[in-house]
């Protein structure tokens, strides 16, 4: 096992950053570190591929948590910004996977790809609460805008008819 792969699976499962270098140069962009993945020209390390999935799992780990916290508590969170960056994070790992075989994929990533994908379920559950939410507000919004532009001329009376007395 290489120095790389001991140090990652050593401390907080945190890849260490000889691994990470290896596997793709790192970069800051905008709100936090975005992982450049190089060309399929570089010889194939299997532990580099790892530490590199493992370190962008982290970060949409992050994203998520950021998200998710937010849709309970920030009513004015910025979920286009958001969705941007899940988006470009799901490509990176799209990216990153495909430097991997599926024999190369290890118990330790099993388990850290698991994890995400239980996250990724939280927050699919937490967005469409907050779809459903938007959906009634809005009906109610329209119901009420059609009431009150209305004279009732063209609506249907529903129930019994009453005559005037």
């Amino acid at each position: 096992m290489s120095n790389a792969a001991a140090e990652a699976k050593a401390g907080s499962q945190q890849p260490s950053s000889a691994a990470v270098a290896r596997a793709g140069a790192v970069v800051q962009s905008g709100r936090g570190l975005r992982t450049v993945i190089p060309s399929r020209a570089v010889t194939h390390d299997i532990e580099a591929a790892r530490a590199l999935v493992i370190q962008v799992i982290q970060r949409i780990d992050s994203c998520l948590d950021e998200e998710i916290a937010a849709l309970d508590k920030a009513p004015n969170f910025d979920l286009k910004a958001s969705n941007d960056r899940k988006s470009q994070g799901l490509v990176d790992l799209s990216q990153a996977m495909r430097r991997l075989k599926p024999a190369d994929v290890d118990d330790e990533l099993n388990l850290q790809l698991q994890a995400f994908r239980a996250k990724l379920a939280v927050n699919l559950r937490k967005i469409c609460l907050h779809l459903d939410a938007v959906k009634e507000i809005t009906a109610m919004l329209s119901l009420a805008i059609q009431s009150a532009e209305s004279d009732g001329t063209y609506t249907r009376h529903i129930g019994p008819q009453r005559s005037p007395t």
